[in-house]
């Protein structure tokens, strides 16, 4: 694919954000995979999170493609007023936050009526799993592509500068200094009391990518030329000491957390770096590099990233939930929860993909693509 301008990024589509799309949303759902209960492999649970810590550079990804767009978008309407532009794009985000999360919420409510607690009670827990994000796997990315969007409109001319982006990044490392400090009790010990709280929708761990995307977009053609003139193998080295940095950077906060790594996941530098650097590898991969067999499946898996991260995080409390009434007591190694893992990510991303397939068919289209 060959764009020449900025302008040409207005009415072409890119291929590498599809392989990026592709990619993360593989990552996302094998976060997900490991369909047995919890308890049957607590003990492993540490090791399994430093592990695959690597593929923790999925959401970043996906949020700075998010704001990549959301620029494309406004640079697509220029004649659009602030209000046009935002009613459109918070319209876009609403019909699938709205219609998964009643999903999820009418799925709550039929399991704490078959329990037997109160229908208050379970309202209330609804509630609180809504403002938390914790109605679904993953539900918390809605909540903060939301209000990101609403700072997107008015601060996003500030972020075509390279000074302006990198201010930003210091500021975002601030932040994960603060928590740091404060989960180790060197500062203020209430700021992660609050942190979690409020849980992954506060936008302390996010921030820096919208900057990141709009920055990006603005500067595609500089990446593109970068990436170019960087060798493959040097790509390849950059992504491995990324994971590396991202396993020493998820057995920190292991050792701050215990077992209470959420809602601290993502707060880590390595996370920003990823994003980069994924960004940076993939800017010129073209179609016709990839084995033609390969093609079809990036691209599904791109349309479709959206419902495919609702729905495998609704599905996995579905399949959790099953497996435990059938295995209850069982308890696995690690070589066998690695199995689990792996089968259940391929069984996850194929239902995901295909039910997102059928509720298009079904004029779902909005909430799936």
């Amino acid at each position: 694919m060959s764009l020449s301008n900025n302008s040409d990024l207005t009415k072409e589509r890119i291929f590498p954000l599809d392989l990026l799309k592709a990619l993360s949303i593989v990552a996302v759902v094998s976060f997900h995979g490991t369909l047995v209960p919890q308890q049957s492999y607590v003990n492993l649970e540490p090791t399994l999170n430093i592990l695959f810590a690597p593929l923790r550079f999925c959401v970043p990804v996906f949020l700075t493609i998010s704001f990549f767009l959301g620029e494309q978008s406004l640079q697509r309407q220029p004649e659009a007023t602030h209000y046009d532009w935002l009613k459109k794009r918070l319209t876009r985000l609403a019909i699938p936050t709205c219609f998964w999360f009643s999903i999820a919420a009418v799925l709550v409510l039929i399991k704490e009526e078959f329990l037997g607690k109160p229908i208050t009670t379970t309202l209330q827990e609804i509630c609180q799993l809504v403002l938390t994000g914790r109605i679904f796997a993953g539900a918390y990315y809605l909540l903060v592509i939301l209000q990101l969007s609403l700072l997107l409109i008015y601060l996003h001319r500030y972020f075509y500068q390279w000074r302006n982006l990198l201010f930003v990044i210091l500021l975002q490392g601030f932040a994960f200094i603060a928590i740091d400090a404060s989960l180790q009790g060197n500062f203020a010990t209430q700021f992660s009391d609050f942190l979690r709280l409020v849980q992954r929708p506060f936008i302390i761990y996010w921030f820096v990518y919208l900057a990141l995307g709009i920055y990006l977009y603005t500067n595609w053609q500089v990446l593109r030329q970068i990436s170019t003139g960087v060798h493959t193998s040097v790509k390849i080295i950059l992504l491995l000491l990324t994971s590396l940095a991202m396993i020493a950077e998820a057995s920190w906060l292991h050792h701050l957390t215990g077992r209470e790594l959420l809602p601290f996941e993502y707060a880590m530098l390595s996370c920003i770096i990823s994003a980069g650097i994924w960004f940076l590898a993939l800017a010129t991969v073209e179609e016709k590099q990839l084995p033609s067999r390969l093609l079809p499946m990036v691209r599904l898996l791109s349309k479709y990233s959206l419902g495919i991260f609702c729905l495998n995080g609704i599905l996995v409390h579905i399949f959790v939930a099953f497996s435990s009434l059938i295995l209850p007591d069982l308890t696995y190694n690690l070589p066998q929860i690695l199995v689990i893992k792996i089968l259940g990510t391929v069984l996850l991303l194929s239902v995901s993909l295909g039910m997102s397939i059928v509720l298009e068919k079904l004029g779902l289209g909005r909430c799936v693509c």
